[in-house]
Formats: C-alpha cells, structure tokens, sequence
C-alpha cells in the first residue's frame, strides 16, 4: 500500500463499505466479523498483512484503519508498506512528540501480560484539511516504540 492510498483510506473514514468499493479506495474483500458470535460490533477487512480496516456493522461505515508496525503477539503480521508524511515504520514516543506535538490525549505505560508490556498511547487530532472528524493514534510497546498506527474517527454518532 503507498501513502496516496493511505490518505484516500483516511478521507474515507466516516463513509460506508459501499461507498469505498465504488470510489475504489479499498478492495472488493470481504468483511470478516471482530469475533464468533452474533454479538459484533465491527466487521474488518484485511486488505493486505498487518492492515486492518474496521467498518461498525449497523452501517457499515470505516471507522479505524490500524497499521501493525511491531509484532506484539508472535505470528502477527505486520505492515512493511509506505506511511504518509510524517509518519515512517520506526518510529518511537519521542520522534512522534517531537514531529507532532503535544498530544491531545495521552495514556501512559500499562502492565499487560504481553512480552514488554505496553507503554500507552498519544492521540493527535488531524486537520481539517486531511478529515476535520478523525484523529491519529500511536500505541506504543514497552519500550516506547511504536507498534500500532491507528487512524480513527473521533464522533462516531453512536457508542
């Protein structure tokens, strides 16, 4: 995937599957439920290894896009493609604060029984000329690099 497409993808949040496929901004795949059961909330699409594209079920509208930078959990795939400006594959809490500010939310570290553990999250609210509702969001590993991107929007209309 290439940074061109990745900005359709994040213009896109807030519209439906539907919508996506006739612009062809994402791929005629699939949409997989989050989990067995019939109690889904989201329904995810995997348009190539370590991306994931979450649509809400009642309307089928793209609510996340999350980039996989570091295997978390052994055998997870990761993304390996192009990020937009400013963002790169290696990255760490300090280069994001220094490229991108302050946040305006912020989580620190949390104990989790996964190798490392986490070291939390920063938020940052995009502008209005990339989509004036969504937001960017680095999840960061125990030793502070970053090991998920996730693109989201920021009112979703529902809870």
């Amino acid at each position: 995937m290439d940074a061109v497409t990745i900005n359709r993808l994040i213009r896109g949040l807030g519209h439906s599957y539907e919508e996506l496929l006739a612009d062809s901004v994402i791929p005629n795949l699939p949409l997989k439920p989050s989990f067995d059961g019939d109690d889904n909330e989201d329904l995810i699409q995997t348009p190539e290894p370590g991306v994931e594209l979450w649509f809400w079920v009642a309307t089928r509208r793209l609510e996340r896009i999350l980039f996989t930078l570091t295997e978390v959990v052994e055998g997870e795939s990761v993304y390996t493609g192009e990020l937009p400006t400013p963002f790169t594959l290696n990255m760490n809490r300090t280069r994001v604060r220094a490229t991108l500010g302050e946040p305006s939310e912020s989580k620190g570290p949390v104990k989790i029984p996964l190798p490392g553990g986490a070291g939390g999250w920063d938020a940052y609210h995009l502008g209005k000329a990339t989509h004036p509702n969504a937001r960017v969001i680095a999840q960061y590993s125990g030793d502070l690099s970053v090991n998920t991107l996730a693109f989201t929007l920021v009112d979703t209309g529902h809870n």
